[in-house]
């Protein structure tokens, strides 16, 4: 594993706006700060297991492996090509369009949620991936696709308590631990586009994986406060350094998805 991505942070709070000021704009930027660095890092961790790069205004495909591969039948994204699920796998006209995604699924490749999550499973199972440790990553699109699929989802697989605890939806879904996070990868207007055929342009992206598919190392994660030697103010600074490595490709599974 290569400790190679970092993200940076640093605000300045001028003595005369601290004294002035009704509330504490320190803890205030510095919780704000801290939150973007954790943004940064999930965006980078979810675009790399998922196959795709943020450039700093899109997402677009990774053609390098970081570092070797861990499984010489990856692709250059460290990805298997048969667990880059599309609307192809599920007996689609146009293989390599996104999967029209409805509650309830329908004719074609019209599919339900869980029609994608038992696929996932179903490839996992294939793979001999432990049952144990299964996670799935949605957007709030797919997440709310998810919910109108069944009244009993919440009540079962959620354990009646549908509270999102740090991006967590409680309880099982087909054996999936399941997360919410905004900073999935996309391209063009994304998962909520209406496409009853699917897209190749206008489309989500799910990961669902393994806890051992992949690893992350931090070598420094830290903020440090100091005087301004330039003006009367507090700096406060903040740094992380990580790396991140597909270590089992064959327990990592993407779906490329849009709302029918």
């Amino acid at each position: 594993m290569v400790i190679d991505q970092a993200s940076y942070f640093q605000f300045a709070l001028d003595d005369i706006e601290e004294a002035h000021s009704h509330v504490s704009f320190m803890d205030l930027a510095t919780d704000r700060a801290g939150f973007k660095l954790r943004d940064a890092f999930d965006q980078d961790v979810l675009g790399y297991m998922s196959g795709y790069t943020w450039n700093g205004s899109a997402w677009v495909a990774r053609t390098a492996a970081a570092g070797t591969k861990s499984n010489a039948a990856a692709g250059a994204d460290e990805l298997l090509a048969a667990n880059k699920l599309t609307q192809g796998a599920f007996g689609g006209s146009t293989a390599a369009n996104s999967i029209p995604v409805t509650a309830g699924g329908g004719a074609g490749a019209l599919t339900s949620p869980l029609a994608v999550l038992n696929r996932m499973a179903r490839l996992m199972d294939a793979a001999n991936v432990d049952t144990d440790g299964r996670w799935i990553v949605v957007d709030p699109v797919f997440k709310e696709i998810l919910m109108d699929e069944d009244a009993k989802l919440v009540n079962a697989d959620f354990g009646g308590d549908a509270e999102v605890r740090n991006g967590r939806l409680p309880g099982t879904i087909r054996g999936f631990r399941v997360y919410q996070s905004n900073n999935l990868p996309y391209k063009g207007t994304g998962s909520g586009t209406s496409a009853a055929a699917g897209s190749a342009t206008n489309f989500g992206v799910l990961v669902a994986g393994h806890d051992s598919a992949a690893a992350v190392a931090d070598q420094i994660a830290k903020t440090e406060s100091f005087r301004s030697p330039e003006t009367f103010a507090d700096i406060v600074r903040g740094i992380q350094l990580y790396g991140r490595k597909i270590l089992r490709p064959e327990g990592l599974i993407t779906a490329n998805y849009n709302l029918a």
